[in-house]
């Protein structure tokens, strides 16, 4: 099951490696920060880059809560364990965590999605995880070239920032 962890904005990656250094094997399957892939200018050239898709978050994967929420407890970056139910907390429900799942690829990055602009400014996805997405789009800033997406997530709507390739 996947469990969420919230830490400080900034400070995914490092949480992370913590619980991967600290926290048995036994008890964690996997831990990971969702990334998103996305173009930045630099220099007069498009450049890819990778940054956090939900940030102050991490995740784990475990089929032992109550151990790892004990072996949690150590780590001193951990600002919160979300869905927290006494001695233990709650996973993902399946609907989160397809979505989380859908998103990204098997090293749980969002790749770029390409779009097509019409007249009058009309966006159409071409291909890419914001496909699925289309009715949640609130947002697309094509100078930026990132659409945001409202999803429910944790019991309160999420916006994501996702990257976006312009096609001719």
């Amino acid at each position: 099951m996947w469990y969420v962890i919230q830490t400080l904005s900034g400070e995914e990656d490092r949480t992370a490696g913590m619980i991967k250094k600290m926290v048995s094997p036994e008890f964690v399957k996997e831990c990971f920060v969702p990334k998103r892939e996305r173009v930045k200018k630099f220099q007069g050239y498009w450049n890819k880059v990778e940054e956090v898709l939900f940030r102050g978050y991490a995740f784990v994967v475990s089929e032992r809560p109550k151990e790892l929420y004990e072996e949690l407890k150590r780590i001193p970056a951990l600002t919160k364990v979300l869905g927290r139910e006494g001695d233990s907390f709650m996973a993902l429900d399946e609907k989160e965590e397809s979505m989380v799942k859908e998103l990204g690829n098997k090293d749980h990055k969002t790749l770029l999605s390409r779009i097509k602009v019409g007249e009058q400014r009309t966006i159409r996805i071409i291909d890419g995880p914001l496909k699925n997405y289309e009715g949640n789009i609130v947002k697309v800033n094509l100078h930026r070239r990132e659409a945001v997406v409202q999803v429910d997530f944790m019991g309160r709507a999420v916006e994501l920032y996702m990257g976006i390739e312009m096609v001719e």
